[in-house]
């Protein structure tokens, strides 16, 4: 199974109401209910595969759980509002883990404003088999409409806050357990930028993959310079572009933008180009005079 394939699946088949303002295909999914605005999205985090439960200790675990769905939030330039929270645990589970897990989770939720307001926990049939824990998130729109994919334009800069790569160290743990939602810096781009901030997401599965999503949804090209990535200490560009759970926002805007934001580096990469006859949706890396199809560097579940 590829990831991207079932979830092109998904999109084609779902989100076809007239409440349904964002459909599936974006950060966040928008709906209309009573002539309100809700933002929803939903995100897993699945033992050995997005940390070690053998080495992370559970208040982390509990935390990355609420943050990856805030991160979605914040592409969206969107105000958290609440969050539900369920985990599929082994047999051998000890209450007192279980406990401890759901408090770190309501604590993260209520540090961002987002409280946890339900759940439910199941059991795994068989001892060893992979605790999951699943968040949904509901939020509101800010000041303005919710960002979306599709909005990069031709001429556009492409940008990206925070330094990338190197988020999962030699022992599993790291930034990826750490990491801040950008949500203020969202809030604020959207509102100094206003209309010409056109498309944002989060870089969760890496710059590579994540930026083409821009590029096929806005129907463009992106070209990004490697020498212009912020890159955090000892690594390159191919782990830059590759890496993913960075967390950061990548975002295309029109006219200048602010080198921080909310005291954070806010870094120009690359530009948004238009189709030809020759071309179709890419991300191109140009490091010096060579040219790099870098659509592909990032993270796909089947693809391991």
């Amino acid at each position: 199974m590829r990831e991207f394939e079932l979830l092109q699946h998904v999109f084609q088949a779902t989100g076809k109401s007239q409440s349904v303002l964002i459909p599936p295909g974006d950060d966040m999914a928008m709906v209309q209910v009573d002539g309100v605005n809700l933002l929803a999205a939903v995100d897993q985090l699945v033992e050995a595969r997005h940390f070690d439960i053998s080495i992370t200790p559970v208040h982390l675990i509990g935390r990355k759980a609420i943050t990856r769905s805030l991160s979605d939030v914040a592409a969206m330039a969107a105000i958290p509002v609440a969050s539900l929270g369920t985990i599929t645990a082994c047999p051998s589970t000890h209450d007192e883990w279980a406990a401890a897990l759901f408090d770190a989770m309501n604590e993260t939720a209520d540090q961002y404003n987002c409280p946890l307001i339900g759940g439910d926990v199941a059991i795994h049939h068989e001892t060893g088999s992979p605790m999951v824990c699943t968040v949904t998130v509901l939020a509101k729109p800010g000041l303005n409409p919710p960002l979306r994919r599709s909005g990069a334009k031709a001429g556009d800069n492409l940008y990206v806050t925070g330094a990338l790569g190197g988020s999962v160290d030699e022992n599993g743990l790291g930034r990826h357990l750490t990491f801040e939602p950008r949500i203020n810096e969202a809030l604020a781009l959207s509102e100094i930028l206003g209309p010409r901030l056109h498309a944002m997401i989060d870089i969760s599965d890496g710059l590579g993959r994540d930026a083409s999503h821009i590029a096929e949804l806005s129907n463009v090209s992106i070209e990004i310079d490697a020498g212009s990535l912020p890159i955090n200490h000892g690594l390159d560009w191919r782990r830059a572009m590759s890496d993913g759970e960075d967390y950061e926002l990548c975002f295309a805007a029109e006219g200048d933008v602010p080198n921080q934001i909310c005291q954070l580096q806010v870094t120009q990469i690359g530009r948004i180009v238009a189709l030809s006859d020759s071309l179709k949706p890419s991300i191109i890396v140009r490091d010096g005079s060579t040219q790099i199809d870098a659509a592909s560097l990032g993270w796909e579940h089947g693809n391991s």
